[in-house]
């Protein structure tokens, strides 16, 4: 009989496992992608917005041409919820069923996590492409008008790579208009030191990226929580308050709306628990993939941090998932990963960046230009083009 699988969300991880699966089934199935656009925004190249690095058209392209060359149905919908009893997804046109859910929402951020912490007001954001577009403004008229500067990431955030690429963009662009060494400038994060990234942390990468900053004359606060974020300081728990003409932070992610709607479906956060097949634990025919999944966090740390998830843990937890539903349907063999697998996916990813951005140093001015020139492509570890083609290449498969 003809399944039905629903893909909730066509971003890294509802993308590779939309492909993977048509690979798998061969047309034998239907798969159905439901998101609220046809777009896929390569979110790694957002950091870079807001410095003029990529414009709108070099971060995103549409999915639709791939998924009806391969036969995949794509429904352009809002998800509002989700009967698990029934086996419907619930959008603001119409009832979808379905015989194997994927949920690949991604997260949301949350802002309210931490008292006045609200973009394009008190600070500024890159979470999306949205956000991203008023950053790139509000910098425009920062360079005009200098202050205290305050980049970093709140507590339970995940995405650290994310703050130290934007300070560091930042410092080389404060070179460029010769205001570098003339503001204060703080970095502000929950990890325990600098390059934890929420894993444990990178090989040398604390070193180099301490000698960095102190080469710059940069202010750090390691297991720093955030009390409140005002319109022209940020409050730590401490009670230290730190001026500021423009704070760019990291918030914690948590599960959509639709995710956290829905009864017994994920945890407090909103986030979904699944096994290492990454099927729900209670319902065997919902599985999950990419950032809508909990991942245990490595080690303990004073203040609360998040796990990241990168391009490659995504796109593994994707592949993982088409695998085992694939199976599940033609009765075939499993596979699982474990946490401490996702973590070293993470660290290679990780790794990247450490290298691009602390790895490399000479000299006063050389790592910044370095950094602007360098680290884009070192870190993006693949452009669109490149995404896209690799889509349709058989090593696109692999585990």
């Amino acid at each position: 009989m003809k399944k039905t699988i629903v893909v909730v969300g066509s971003s890294f991880a509802g993308y590779t496992t939309a492909l993977t699966l048509a690979k798998l089934l061969k047309g034998k199935h239907r798969i159905v992608v439901i998101d609220k656009q046809p777009d896929f925004v390569f979110l790694p190249s957002l950091v870079w917005h807001p410095f003029g690095y990529r414009n709108v058209d070099d971060i995103s392209f549409n999915v639709l041409p791939i998924y009806d060359d391969l036969g995949i149905t794509f429904m352009e919908a809002i998800v509002y919820g989700f009967d698990l009893k029934d086996q419907v997804v619930h959008t603001q046109d119409e009832d979808v069923h379905y015989d194997y859910l994927i949920l690949a929402t991604g997260t949301c951020a949350n802002f309210d996590s931490v008292k006045g912490l609200l973009p394009g007001k008190t600070a500024w954001s890159i979470c999306s492409l949205g956000e991203a577009e008023k950053t790139r403004k509000a910098w425009k008229a920062f360079l005009k008008k200098p202050g205290p500067l305050v980049i970093g990431a709140t507590q339970r955030a995940g995405y650290f790579f994310a703050a130290y690429e934007f300070l560091l963009n930042a410092l080389y662009h404060l070179m460029k208009n010769n205001l570098l060494g003339t503001i204060p400038i703080h970095f502000i994060t929950p990890e325990p030191y600098l390059t934890h990234f929420g894993i444990g942390g990178l090989y040398s990468g604390a070193s180099n990226c301490e000698d960095l900053f102190n080469r710059y004359d940069l202010n750090w606060h390691t297991n720093a929580e955030i009390r409140e974020v005002k319109k022209e300081s940020v409050v730590l728990e401490t009670g230290e308050s730190i001026s500021s003409s423009f704070t760019m932070l990291i918030p914690q992610f948590v599960g959509t709306n639709a995710i956290r709607s829905t009864r017994k479906l994920a945890d407090r956060h909103g986030l979904i628990r699944v096994n290492n097949q990454f099927r729900h634990k209670v319902y065997k025919n919902v599985y999950a993939a990419g950032g809508a999944v909990y991942i245990k966090p490595k080690e303990y740390t004073p203040v609360p941090c998040g796990v990241p998830r990168t391009h490659t843990v995504s796109e593994a937890m994707a592949k993982t998932v088409a695998y085992n539903v694939a199976s599940h349907i033609e009765k075939g063999a499993r596979v699982s990963i474990s946490n401490n697998r996702l973590y070293e996916y993470c660290k290679q990813d990780m790794d990247h960046l450490s290298l691009a951005l602390f790895g490399e140093q000479t000299t006063p001015h050389r790592d910044l230009d370095f950094i602007a020139k360098g680290s884009q492509e070192k870190w993006a570890n693949l452009t669109i083009e490149n995404y896209i083609e690799s889509s349709f290449d058989s090593e696109y498969l692999k585990i």
